[in-house]
C-alpha cells in the first residue's frame, strides 16, 4: 500500500504545467502500468496516446472517468449481491414513480402543488442521491420543518421502488465501488482534473 509520502498533487490555473506534470508521472510507471481517472474518459485517452506516442509502445493503462472507474468497480459487487445499477434517468423515473404513489395516497402537504410539475422527478432525484451520498435516511428527515415529512416519505418510496426491482441508486454504486478497489490496489494512480463533488 502506498504511503502519504508518495502523494504528488500538482496545481496550476494553466492545463500546460498540469498535463507535463501528468505526462512525466505517467511515462515513468508506464513500463508496469497505470489506472488513469480524468474529468472525461477522453481526456484519459489524450493522455495515454500522448505517452505512447513518446515510448513507442505502452500497455497496461487503464483510462476512466470518475464515474466510469466507479461502476466498473462496483459492477462484481453488485452483481454477487444480485442488484443492478441504475443509470439517472431510471433514478429519475423512480423519483416520479415514488412521487405518483405519495400523491396518491395523499401523503404529501408541503410538495403537494409542486410535485406534478415536469421538473420535480428531477429535482427530487438529485437531491435524494446528494441524500443518500451523505448518509441521512428517512427517519432523520421526519422532524424537519417544512418538507422534512414529505421528503421522508419520497426517500422512503424512491428506495421501496429500487428493493422491489433488485437495483441501486448512484451513491450505492460508489459504495460497492469503495467495496471493489481491491481489484485495482495495486496499479499507480493517476488523478487528472477529476471534480471532486
Amino acid at each position: 500500500m502506498s504511503s502519504a509520502a508518495s502523494l504528488h498533487i500538482i496545481q496550476s490555473s494553466e492545463a500546460s504545467p498540469r498535463l507535463r506534470a501528468a505526462e512525466r508521472w505517467l511515462t515513468a510507471r508506464a513500463d508496469r502500468g497505470a489506472l488513469i481517472v480524468s474529468a472525461s474518459r477522453g481526456a484519459a485517452d489524450d493522455l495515454a496516446r500522448t505517452v505512447a506516442l513518446a515510448r513507442g509502445a505502452t500497455a497496461g493503462m487503464h483510462r476512466f472517468s470518475f464515474a466510469q472507474l466507479a461502476a466498473r468497480l462496483a459492477a462484481p459487487v453488485l452483481a454477487a449481491r444480485g442488484i443492478a445499477p441504475a443509470t439517472l434517468i431510471g433514478a429519475e423515473a423512480v423519483a416520479a414513480r415514488a412521487t405518483f404513489d405519495a400523491r396518491h395516497d395523499g401523503g404529501l402537504a408541503y410538495f403537494g402543488d409542486v410535485a406534478g410539475t415536469p421538473g420535480f422527478p428531477r429535482a427530487l432525484a438529485r437531491t435524494l442521491h446528494d441524500l443518500a451520498m451523505a448518509g441521512v435516511e428517512a427517519p432523520a428527515l421526519r422532524d424537519l420543518p417544512l418538507g422534512g415529512a414529505d421528503l421522508a416519505r419520497l426517500l422512503e418510496g424512491f428506495d421501496e421502488q429500487f428493493a422491489a426491482a433488485s437495483a441501486t441508486g448512484r451513491a450505492a454504486l460508489f459504495t460497492a465501488a469503495c467495496d471493489g478497489v481491491g481489484a485495482v490496489a495495486r496499479l499507480p494512480l493517476l488523478l487528472l482534473d477529476v471534480p471532486m463533488e
